[in-house]
């Protein structure tokens, strides 16, 4: 389900949500199933949704991307013209520069398992590489810096046989296979990949990354495992925290920083310093995910200052992931608001919360409140309507 809040001239003008229909829902309750080509595997589009080139696009890293219409009545199934041949992330990259869609996809049905694509500012998909891995593991996101790509080889690995049971997930934590980032150069393919060996752990969510010379500076929220609990229990153990890793191209090493011990995940920064060195970043904060895996609060870092400031939204309430919102004469990275759609228990329904990322401990600067409970889910954008 996509949801939409407008907002404009200072107040909220509308809500609306929509199922996206894609062919496994429309199988479902027997309808008639969205526009477009066949995807290899018919994915729920249930991850994110971003708008490039003016169109907007619900995504899920096991299927293609789904174009909807402006008001969510009607979706079709798009692959670039043809040029989309396996499943696309749910976390591509926007140059600020070039306005270059920067992604990738793995399929586990490969080889190859593994693709990198650039779809210009226009929209048209313009490059493909095949990268080579030797099995297909669940690569959820990646760094780009201006001029590299780094793609996370961890040891989540397809599991054909929780595949043939039913699992919806069929990925298990194998750290035998090894774990392993690749630095490519966004110009390069295949063959200029650097490869570098590091201690098994997981990563679902990058934060950002940049170029430091013959390095690359990489903070992600890490966990120690994932999809260690068995089949159909708990997707982790452990508690994901916010790291930096930087990547060594001269020694051929990663080595790893922890920037806090609190419970973190959905990570965000201002998407104007996406591939750039950045100061600032968001997350949501949780409880002990053994105990409490529901998210308690905001977390805006400050990481040139090694700071951290937290926003409680009060007992009863839960946050979703922080979206950055640049002010339209912002020059301070963090001149802005921060918006998080916030569960409240008390009357079962959801605000949109919007704070003011230069105060961020509080109060609201508003909250709107929704008419309806908005199900908890991942990941959204703030889409101008110009844009």
């Amino acid at each position: 389900m996509i949801h939409a809040i407008s907002l404009a001239g200072g107040k909220a003008t509308g809500y609306r949500n929509r199922w996206v229909r894609t062919r496994a829902l429309a199988a479902k309750v027997d309808t008639t199933p969205p526009r477009g080509p066949s995807e290899p595997v018919d994915g729920p589009a249930n991850t994110h949704v971003i708008r490039h080139a003016g169109t907007t696009l619900a995504l899920v890293e096991s299927g293609f991307p789904h174009a909807l219409s402006p008001t969510l009545d009607r979706a079709r199934v798009h692959d670039f013209d043809g040029g989309l041949s396996s499943s696309m992330t749910a976390h591509p990259k926007v140059d600020p520069e070039t306005g270059d869609l920067v992604f990738f996809g793995y399929d586990v049905f490969g080889p190859p398992f593994l693709r990198f694509h650039v779809v210009d500012a226009a929209g048209h998909l313009v490059r493909t590489e095949d990268i080579d891995i030797p099995r297909a593991t669940m690569i959820h996101d990646f760094g780009v810096t201006s001029t590299r790509a780094v793609f996370l080889d961890l040891p989540i690995v397809f599991d054909l046989d929780l595949a043939a049971a039913g699992h919806s997930i069929p990925f298990r934590w194998m750290p035998e296979a090894g774990a392993r980032v690749g630095v490519m150069p966004r110009t390069g393919g295949n063959s200029d990949i650097r490869w570098i060996s590091m201690d098994p752990s997981y990563v679902f969510h990058v934060l950002n990354a940049y170029d430091d010379g013959g390095s690359v500076i990489m903070d992600v929220v890490r966990y120690d495992k994932a999809f260690d609990t068995g089949p159909g229990e708990a997707i982790t153990s452990s508690n994901p925290v916010l790291a930096r890793w930087t990547v060594d191209l001269v020694a051929n090493r990663v080595s790893e920083q922890r920037l806090d011990d609190t419970p973190v995940e959905f990570p965000r920064i201002d998407d104007a310093v996406a591939g750039q060195p950045h100061r600032y970043g968001y997350c949501a904060r949780l409880g002990d995910i053994a105990h409490d895996p529901t998210f308690l609060g905001l977390v805006k870092y400050d990481l040139q200052r090694d700071e951290s400031t937290r926003f409680e939204p009060g007992e009863h309430r839960s946050p979703g992931e922080p979206v950055f919102v640049r002010a339209g004469d912002g020059r301070a990275e963090d001149e802005g608001w921060v918006l998080s759609l916030v569960y409240d228990a008390t009357r079962d329904a959801s605000d949109l919360v919007i704070l003011d990322a230069t105060s961020f401990g509080g109060p609201a600067v508003a909250t709107v409140h929704l008419p309806a409970r908005v199900p908890f889910g991942f990941h959204g954008s703030w889409v101008p309507t110009d844009s």
